[in-house]
């Protein structure tokens, strides 16, 4: 939607509300200026002189060097600002248009206003760098595009991490009516421009996108088309509605997609809506400024707040929440105070259904009934001459049957299961044993022949319904008394084990309900406090005019671009890029490995030489060994860097293929290797490795926890995809941490794929033309791949260099750091590729200074610096300051005189292509190929070719030492064999000696000085780590989950410390890997040198790998609960502005580092275990071969013997080694 919302005053009714809202403007400066908001007042002011001049104020925003300055100068069509891709603007230029002067305003050392001063025009560009002592600048210039009545203003980068910069430009924001949004082509996605553009929102001014540098697009890589409908959708993901874009290029202003003239006359269509636009942004700001004034309040309401808050707990629930707790409360505290009275009546419940199913009187047990009611009838006699005594007889043994038969049936029917109901609740209540057992047994008594006679009613017959009236009478008084026996003995023996529970239980609840008062006490105070902030800016937002809205008023919107056909922008492009020569494509320089392969040639001729001399046997297969080395090298080329900094075109210039797919869009996700094509794999195709399902699994785990959602159970493939598709429809780009959002796309493109992709993972196939461009830049397919070997076949490839093109530093592929911290350690050549003007991320400053620590360790400096789109330089004056800049950025990252390149790829690329020799020089591709050509060739290949001199010099030392030898006589040779064995035995024993405390102390020593100066370099880099994780652009007010981005920003913290502290780890283990290793050769060596002289040289052992343990020191902890973060934060303008930021800092650092500290400690035990295992298996491995050969070449000496017909081909032997040994290696 690109209307405003709000409607166009009458012509002549403007001047009154213009009027109306100055006024209206004073009265709320005086408002809050009466209530100590000084700063606030001078904001208001400051609306009010802007309404009062009626101008139409054009703010640039954008992060820095993407060309606002140059865009204004542009604008002005003259120089008044510095303008370079190195940050430049330090604070906010106003210009008019009017006769050439220019006002500076000062800063004290205190921060305030202090002096106004008038400078030449000229002088300007001193001025605008200074951002500490000069406030703000304001110039007039003649512009004839802004009339009379419209002013632009340039600002510093939105990006800076510098407060006074943010402070510049919210101000320029502040008095801003229309914001133009600049970014440069390669960077239009990053997640700077779409915050900002969020936080613009804010505002509600009309905003513009502008791309820049829309020369640097290439139809060929991707359509203009896709690139902007891109551009859209992103935008609709950020709930972004910018009312319009624009592309230029001040390079080259009539470049076919360029709209120059379509933003001149956009500036022209906004002039005539000044007053509806200067009015409504007005009242905005005002608006705006009012919710500051809120902020004020709740900022000077802290103390009080914060007492009401801690009153209140970690969740912040409302009146009517705590009401409702109350509730609950006093429902669980009635159920606690009647729970035994539910427990017995659940246990009489139970009892009452066992005696009704319980059948007492059988038709049997009726059977002894009707007869011991007959017994009792007058005049029963049992015969005719029975007298009494018989008949009485009778009575009782027909009673004692029913009352057998009777407590037969209550046995089987009732007793046994009511005393195992009682049992169980006795159980239940934690009484068992032998008293309980006995208790039970007393609890229901038998029946009794006197109770039975006694329930016989006077006058009761002996007929079948008296019988059935008895029968039913006894029944129900034996239910009826062990409904009473199970109550008392419930009462006596399990009431008084339950009331302690339900005591404590009903205690717990009632200081429950204390609390709640306390809090409800707290809330309510809460409530009124904020009722007050809302009512006195209510009243302060009463001050504004009445009638400041009505119909509707539409923006001008930019022409749609016309864009050519595709074959047009293509031509248009390569037209004003280059003008090919009618040559030959440059192939690019021959490359050779350096001298490897005169090397490898000079050790196979000594080997040759040596092999017809038994004693030398070994020594010579060590030699061709080295040398098949050398032939089958292959020279790894490692480049790195932050995405869109362009690695991939520079890797296609280096091979002078557009090989690997290159846009303006991260695209590389996976890692690219460029190699030779072979017989299976010919030039242009590709091998693809997918990911496996473990692997992919591990992946999306990872990037759910660093979205903050956790998730215990995805264990298989179709679990993961239910966790996407669920977390599809939750997320939103602005709900997360800059740093999680290239996780949100991997998932939304995992989820996206997950239907084509899915079915291969585990696999390898061969790809070719567009379907490799899909499994290399296609995120929906990328996320799938593990690698890519593409083969080219180039000078480069048949070289034998094989080039890595890796993820950016700032990728979701950036965890797995161990695989790059492998390439910088076992690459031969090490390429950092940076963007001509972007400054290094916060992932590439981490990885400089793991470069850093590094450079020294290695024996030859293999880094490389390319700073590429070196083309967009204006002069070369503006290129070396650019270099100087990067050089002064890598010196700060421990990188001294580095190897610094201004490498135009495109241009490269396109002059290889073309066959056009002076744009390949004028790119600086040349100039990079010769200084690496001459690395490779004279550097590594100096390397290569002292190596094998060396392997040389140590045979030939030994060649002279056994021929002397074998030269002497027999008794001679025998001594000195049997000396060497003496020798080969004593170095035998030594194997699995234990180590002396003297030998492992110092390296021990050495590796907890190691852990304690890392601790203390990361701890020195900590406050970046946090300006970056806490970041202003991060933690804005604009309506997202401020406590959820808190926890992001600390789980962000954690995170980027503990990679840091991970790199360093790495690092100091491979320093101390060096160590071991030189340790051992040394010893090894030392101990073989006196016996140098008798022949034998000890070659060097190959060594185990040294497996040292790195693990993420926070993978575990420390959690921070969000109470305490809150604490500290309570809203962006205290913590950024007051003491906030600062105070959790500290904290923060405090934790972390209490908590790594004990982690490292740890390590450090374990370090030391792992150094005493290496140490000792290293050197009884290394003494068990060194007395091996020793053996050998003993054995060897005392059976060497020349007759003197071989003398001769001795001496040729010699003669021939001489050569040898003279020899210039190629």
């Amino acid at each position: 939607m690109n209307r405003l919302d709000w409607t166009a005053p009458e012509q002549n009714k403007t001047p009154q509300h213009t009027e109306s809202m100055r006024s209206a403007l004073d009265r709320m400066a005086d408002y809050v200026q009466e209530r100590g908001d000084a700063d606030l007042a001078v904001k208001f002011r400051e609306l009010e002189a802007k309404l009062g001049k009626g101008l139409l104020t054009v703010a640039f925003c954008g992060h820095f060097s993407a060309g606002k300055s140059t865009l204004v100068n542009a604008l002005c069509g003259a120089s008044l600002l510095p303008s370079s891709p190195i940050p430049t603007s330090a604070n906010v230029v106003t210009v008019v248009n009017g006769e050439p002067s220019a006002r500076m305003t000062f800063r004290d050392r205190s921060g305030n206003v202090s002096l106004e001063r008038e400078i030449p025009v000229q002088d300007l560009h001193g001025f605008a760098i200074d951002g500490e002592g000069v406030a703000s600048i304001d110039v007039s210039y003649p512009v004839s595009i802004l009339g009379d009545r419209m002013a632009i203003v340039d600002t510093p980068g939105v990006d800076s991490t510098d407060s006074a910069h943010r402070a510049a430009t919210e101000s320029a924001l502040h008095l801003a009516d229309v914001v133009f949004y600049v970014t440069d082509y390669n960077h239009v996605l990053s997640d700077v421009n779409f915050r900002f553009l969020r936080a613009l929102a804010e505002w509600d001014k009309p905003t513009y996108v502008i791309v820049n540098q829309i020369d640097k697009h290439r139809e060929e890589e991707v359509t203009f088309e896709a690139f902007r409908e891109g551009l859209q959708q992103a935008m609709e993901t950020w709930r972004i509605e910018p009312a319009g874009f624009l592309f230029l290029s001040l390079r080259q202003p009539d470049h076919p997609l360029s709209q120059w003239e379509e933003l001149l006359s956009l500036l022209r269509k906004l002039q005539p809506m000044r007053e509806v636009l200067t009015a409504r942004s007005a009242e905005r700001s005002a608006r705006y400024l009012a919710e500051q004034f809120r902020e004020t309040l709740y900022v000077r309401n802290r103390e009080a707040r914060e007492l009401l808050q801690e009153q209140l707990g970690d969740a912040a629930d409302t009146l009517a929440e705590l009401a409702a707790l109350r509730e609950q409360l006093n429902r669980e505290l009635e159920a606690v105070s009647s729970s035994s009275a539910r427990k017995q009546d659940t246990i009489r419940e139970e009892l009452e259904r066992l005696l009704s199913n319980a059948n007492l009187t059988p038709a049997e047990t009726r059977d002894k009934a009707r007869d011991v009611l007959e017994s009792l009838q007058p005049g029963f006699k049992v015969g005719w001459l029975a007298g009494a005594a018989k008949n009485e007889a009778e009575r009782e043994r027909r009673l004692a049957f029913l009352t057998d038969d009777v407590n037969r049936q209550i046995t089987a029917h009732v007793n046994g299961h009511a005393r195992e109901l009682l049992r169980h609740a006795a159980h239940e209540a934690g009484w068992e044993g032998e008293a309980m057992e006995a208790s039970l047994e007393e609890a229901f008594e038998p029946v009794s022949a006197e109770w039975l006679r006694s329930r016989v009613k006077p006058g009761m017959g002996a007929d079948g319904q008296a019988t059935l009236q008895y029968a039913s009478e006894i029944s129900s008084d034996i239910r009826s008394y062990y409904r009473r026996q199970a109550l008392k003995w419930m009462e006596a023996n399990l009431e008084p084990m339950w009331a302690p529970e339900r005591e404590r239980m009903e205690a717990d609840l009632r200081r429950k309900l204390a609390e709640l008062s306390v809090r409800e006490q707290a809330a309510a105070a809460l409530y009124e406090l904020e009722a007050a902030e809302r009512a006195e800016t209510d009243r302060l937002l009463t001050l504004l005019p009445a009638d400041s809205a009505a119909e509707s008023a539409e923006l001008p919107k930019p022409a749609a671009l016309q864009t050519q056909p595709v074959s047009g922008i293509r031509a248009s492009v390569e037209e004003t890029s280059i003008e090919p020569t009618p040559q030959r494509p440059i192939a690019g320089p021959e490359f050779r490995l350096g001298a490897s392969g005169g090397a490898a040639e000079l050790l196979e001729r000594a080997a040759r030489v040596l092999s017809p001399l038994p004693a030398l046997a070994k020594t010579a297969d060590s030699l061709k060994a080295t040398a098949a080395r050398y032939r089958n090298k292959r020279f790894t080329i490692a480049l790195f860097g932050a995405f869109s900094a362009g690695k991939s075109s520079f890797a296609n210039a280096l091979v002078g293929v557009p090989a690997l797919p290159v846009s303006p869009n991260p695209t590389t996700a996976t890692i690219n290797r460029i190699v030779a094509p072979t017989e299976q794999f010919p030039d242009g195709s590709a091998l693809v490795t997918m990911k496996t399902k473990e692997a992919l699994l591990d992946d999306i785990r990872f990037s759910l926890r660093r979205l903050g959602i956790a998730q215990t159970n995805i264990d298989s493939a179709g679990d993961a995809a239910g966790e996407l598709l669920s977390l599809a429809g939750k997320m939103s780009p602005d709900e997360v941490h800059p740093r999680g959002k290239p996780h949100l796309s991997f998932l939304r493109a995992a989820l996206d794929g997950w239907s084509r992709y899915a079915e291969l993972l585990g696999t390898r196939f061969r790809a070719e033309g567009e379907d490799y461009r899909r499994y290399a830049a296609e995120e929906q397919a990328s996320c799938f791949v593990a690698e890519i070997d593409l083969f080219v076949d180039s000078p480069l490839t048949r070289g034998g260099a094989v080039l890595v093109d890796t993820p950016g530093a700032d990728s979701i592929n950036a965890r797995h750091t161990g695989v790059a911290f492998e390439y910088i350690k076992n690459a031969d050549a090490v390429l950092f590729v940076t963007y001509y003007n972007h400054a290094f991320t916060e992932a590439d400053r981490q990885f400089l200074n793991q470069l850093g620590s590094v450079k020294d360790v290695f024996e030859l400096d293999k880094m490389f610096f390319v700073i590429n789109a070196a083309d967009l330089a204006a002069s070369e004056s503006e290129l070396q300051a650019v270099k100087d800049h990067v050089a002064g950025q890598l010196l700060k990252h421990g990188i001294r005189s580095p190897r610094l390149f201004g490498v135009s790829s495109l241009n490269g690329l396109q002059a290889k292509r073309a066959g056009n020799s002076e744009l390949l020089a004028s790119s600086g591709l040349a100039a990079f190929e010769q200084s690496f050509r001459r690395f490779a060739e004279s550097e590594l290949g100096g390397l290569a070719t002292a190596s094998a001199r060396k392997e040389v010099e140590r045979a030939g030392k030994q060649l002279d030492a056994w021929l002397q030898s074998a030269s002497a006589d027999a008794a001679t040779r025998e001594a000195q064999a049997k000396q060497l064995l003496q020798q080969a035995e004593r170095w035998r024993e030594q194997e699995g000696a234990e180590l002396p405390a003297a030998a492992v102390q110092p390296l021990l020593q050495e590796a907890a000085e190691q852990l304690y100066h890392l601790r203390q370099r990361v701890r020195y880099r900590y406050t970046e780590h946090f300006k970056t994780a806490f970041h202003p652009s991060i933690l804005q007010d604009d309506g997202r989950d401020l406590k959820k981005m808190l926890a992001a920003c600390w789980d962000d913290l954690k995170r980027s410390v503990g990679e840091d502290l991970l790199q360093e780890l790495r690092t100091s283990g491979l320093r101390l890997e060096l160590l071991l290793r030189r340790t051992v050769e040394e010893k090894i060596a030392a101990a073989a040198s006196t016996l140098a002289a008798q022949g034998f040289m000890a070659e060097t052992p190959a060594l185990p790998a040294i497996e040292l343990p790195y693990v993420d020191p926070f993978a575990d902890g420390p959690q921070m609960e969000i109470k305490r973060l809150w604490q500290s934060f309570k809203s962006p303008k205290h913590f950024f502005e007051n003491d906030g930021s600062t105070a959790l800092r500290d904290e923060t650092a405090d934790l972390l580092f209490r908590f790594a500290d004990e982690r490292l400690d740890r390590l450090k035990r374990q370090w030391d275990d792992k150094i005493q295992a290496w140490l000792q298996s290293s050197l009884t491995m290394a003494y068990a071969e060194l007395s091996r050969d020793l053996a050998s070449y003993a054995q060897s000496l005392g059976e060497s013997m020349f007759r003197p017909e071989e003398r001769q081909k001795l001496l040729e032997i010699q003669a021939e080694w001489r050569d040898i040994a003279t020899e210039k290696t190629g």
